[in-house]
């Protein structure tokens, strides 16, 4: 006989008991959202799902109807509140009999590996970005972390190359697990293109675009410099910047700076992405770190070729000169060369479109890259006598 799932239907009683631990899911960015979809979209016949978060919010409620959820209120892992918290979390997944505690922050990695201490249970940290902002006492920390820690995900082959560079890893212990985009909502011929229409944008213009938060490490003042570089050769070309941020004003100020007010248009996060990129000609990425971005996936599965600068994970999805291109040099016209190149052979635009869309398909729909994950729990669990069988 099965159990009931909190869907109500009836599961498999053998099922692997996985919690995916992150400081919260309430906020709209990339490792949040990876979370979610990753809860929703494990195979439930094969794992029951726990998502446990540091903080509520109205996304983890949303969650119900698919995994089982929990919060432990921590502000800080190393304070007394933090303490009794983490004695609540440890409780928690003892009753469950959880198998697998996948941390996906820093935050939440110390809460698993002190919490699985003497315990057979596996934990699993992740690294999500190339730890551009890290401290010695943070790598410090992760060091000793990475003792009690069975596997590592990484989510880029330079975010591997870093974490055992920098951590002294053994790089069998680092899985390296794209996260995926979802193609029934980002695909060539979805979206609507008359909504940038509604932010003033020119129904005859090409427009090149920038999905991305407007904080520092986007570092989108290069893309405004090489999109000045451009207006000049072209006059039908105009650029939308889709995201907000704390850099909203500056960037704005920086735009009437560089004389391009009819030229540069902001969505200030408000809209449909894909509704964007179907307005796109080319999609574009300027920053200074990047683990693997969610923006040069939706961008490839919209059909746009991609030019990025050459950091992080970018290498891992762009193939330079067939979907797209990397610029190694940061500078506005090293940036805008490769532009100016696309917006004057328009056969080559779509060839490298339609490659990036072929690419994306193949390697980076989510169903794959949950595939990827599922199969990753499987190989650790064979250092792990299931708890499950034990505790009937």
């Amino acid at each position: 006989m099965g159990t009931r799932s909190e869907t109500g239907v009836a599961a498999p009683e053998n099922r692997m008991r996985v919690c995916l631990l992150c400081d919260t899911v309430g906020v709209d960015a990339g490792t949040e959202r990876q979370v979610v979809e990753t809860a929703k979209r494990l195979d439930k016949n094969k794992f029951e799902v726990h998502v446990c978060c540091l903080e509520t919010s109205p996304q983890l409620k949303g969650l119900e109807g698919y995994c089982q959820t929990a919060v432990f209120p921590t502000a800080s892992v190393n304070s007394w509140s933090g303490i009794l918290q983490a004695a609540r979390f440890r409780r928690y997944v003892d009753r469950h009999h959880i198998q697998i505690v996948h941390a996906y922050m820093n935050k939440t990695a110390v809460f698993a590996v002190l919490t699985s201490l003497a315990c057979a249970r596996i934990v699993i940290t992740s690294r999500l970005n190339l730890g551009y902002w890290y401290t010695p006492a943070l790598r410090a920390v992760f060091r000793i972390l990475n003792l009690r820690t069975n596997g590592v995900m990484a989510n880029s082959q330079e975010a591997k190359r870093v974490a055992v560079e920098i951590e002294h890893l053994n790089p069998d212990k680092v899985e390296v697990v794209y996260q995926g985009v979802d193609m029934t909502v980002f695909n060539l011929g979805l979206g609507d293109a008359s909504a940038s229409e509604r932010l003033g944008v020119p129904r005859s213009s090409r427009v090149v675009g920038i999905v991305a938060n407007l904080r520092p490490v986007k570092d989108i003042p290069l893309f405004l410099r090489a999109a000045r570089i451009v207006a000049q050769e072209f006059d039908d070309v105009v650029f939308l910047l889709a995201g907000r941020g704390e850099q909203a004003q500056e960037l704005y100020q920086l735009v009437c700076e560089l004389g391009l007010q009819d030229r540069v248009f902001f969505t200030r996060g408000e809209g449909k992405i894909m509704d964007y990129l179907s307005r796109m000609c080319i999609g574009c990425l300027t920053s200074f770190s990047e683990g693997f971005s969610n923006a040069v996936m939706e961008y490839m599965a919209a059909g746009l070729p991609v030019v990025a600068t050459d950091v992080g994970g970018n290498r891992d999805a762009i193939v330079d000169g067939e979907t797209g291109y990397l610029v190694r040099e940061r500078t506005p016209e090293a940036f805008a060369k490769p532009l100016i190149h696309l917006l004057r052979n328009e056969d080559l635009r779509l060839q490298m479109g339609l490659r990036g869309l072929q690419r994306c398909t193949e390697y980076f729909e989510v169903s794959k890259t949950i595939r990827q994950l599922e199969q990753f729990y499987y190989s650790l669990t064979t250092s792990l006598p299931l708890r499950s069988q034990q505790n009937r």
